[in-house]
């Protein structure tokens, strides 16, 4: 008999954990149904199917703020705030309003940046923890007033009766989030916020792994370009995700190829980015195309290789989410392999104005660099074609 390893037990488990909550819930709305079958008026039920998606979105909403709220509390920097088709995100000073064309997060996020690596894990934990904690007040909250709203509607006021389901599918719903986060899972290339404080307090390698990996984010968020990020902490990060066959693994191998980048090694950025390209079905589909769009960046400006550059540039897919300066820096890159030389000078000055708005600061900076050795090239091509 096969013994079964204790990750593999522990998603099991929380998969049966997750069936049975959700048994148990179903068989409660299916008795408060029944219960209050002849109370409830069709005008009741008209609104609430109308309000139904906007209630869903409100409690994903206030899920994601109290993300946001922990993040804020922890120092962390706030730089994206995501719910269903709506988008706000802060470039450089500024809040911009954008929609949300990515269906893989409608589902809601937040992301906050730690600006520095102190105390990492515990700040985490409680960024993690913000999103479940806000939604089990809000449930509760929620209930609550639909207790008070029933007992102070004695005449049976359909209006009154309207918005006290509205509050028991408010809270319904966000017992739902609640319970979803909260069980430790690991899905889709995303860990359950549950599962992510889970292995910051357990400890061990697991969690060394998951702070060694903050670390780097932190790191390149406040401005260290890749070059300069800790050797000895990157070797350990990829010993310990090897172990541990960790699912953030796949990630080291972006940090692995922009570091070697940075610093000119270009078969060893090549090697690091066959390795990334390899691994990408296990990255998340909704920020997939950050690795389609290093390797058309990497081949064009590296390389000098337009075939690949334009096999890479064809399998990426634009997204909100994805820095502007780096697609318009592919662009340009591509355009000089072209000797499209007033196009490509467009797209380095259109690059280099959104380069403040990139949230990995460090990566910034290394792209500042190669857009000015890539318009000295553009200069000389311009140069050359006048005699």
């Amino acid at each position: 008999m096969t013994k079964m390893k204790p990750n593999k037990l522990l998603k099991g488990l929380s998969f049966v954990l997750f069936l049975i909550l959700f048994a148990g819930i179903g068989f409660f709305v299916g008795q408060l149904a029944f219960s209050a079958e002849s109370a409830i008026t069709e005008t009741t039920v008209m609104v609430l199917a109308i309000l139904f998606i906007p209630i869903f979105f409100l409690v994903v909403g206030i899920h994601e703020a109290g993300h946001a709220l922990a993040g804020v509390w922890v120092r962390f920097d706030f730089r994206m705030y995501v719910i269903g088709p709506f988008m706000w995100q802060k470039e450089q000073h500024a809040w911009k309003f954008s929609w949300n064309k990515n269906v893989n997060t409608f589902g809601g996020m937040v992301i906050c940046l730690p600006p520095d690596t102190h105390d990492l894990s515990r700040r985490f934990s409680i960024y993690a923890a913000g999103g479940p904690v806000a939604s089990l007040v809000l449930t509760m909250l929620a209930f609550g007033i639909s207790r008070l709203i029933f007992l102070f509607n004695d005449a049976g006021h359909t209006s009154l009766l309207t918005l006290q389901y509205f509050f028991v599918v408010m809270a319904f719903f966000s017992l739902i989030i609640f319970l979803v986060t909260s069980i430790p899972m690991h899905f889709g290339g995303f860990s359950s916020d549950g599962a992510r404080v889970l292995r910051l307090l357990q400890g061990g390698e697991r969690a060394e792994f998951e702070t060694l990996i903050l670390k780097l984010i932190a790191n390149s968020s406040s401005g260290q370009r890749p070059k300069l990020t800790n050797m000895e902490g990157r070797q350990r990060a990829q010993v310990v995700a090897d172990k541990l066959n960790a699912p953030f693994g796949v990630y080291l191998q972006s940090f692995f190829h922009q570091a070697a980048f940075d610093r000119g090694e270009i078969e060893e950025a090549e090697k690091y980015l066959h390795n990334y390209i390899q691994q990408a079905e296990e990255i998340p589909a909704g920020i997939r195309n950050v690795v389609w769009l290093d390797a058309a960046f990497f081949y064009a400006y590296a390389k000098h290789d337009l075939t690949q550059a334009t096999y890479y540039w064809q399998l990426f897919k634009p997204a909100a989410m994805i820095p502007k300066a780096q697609i318009y820096a592919t662009e340009a890159a591509m355009a000089v392999l072209k000797n499209e030389t007033e196009l490509a000078l467009a797209k380095i000055e259109a690059s280099q104005r959104e380069i403040p708005g990139i949230m990995d600061k460090g990566v910034g900076v290394a792209l500042q660099d190669e857009l000015i050795r890539l318009k000295e090239s553009c200069l000389n091509q311009e140069v050359a074609a006048q005699f």
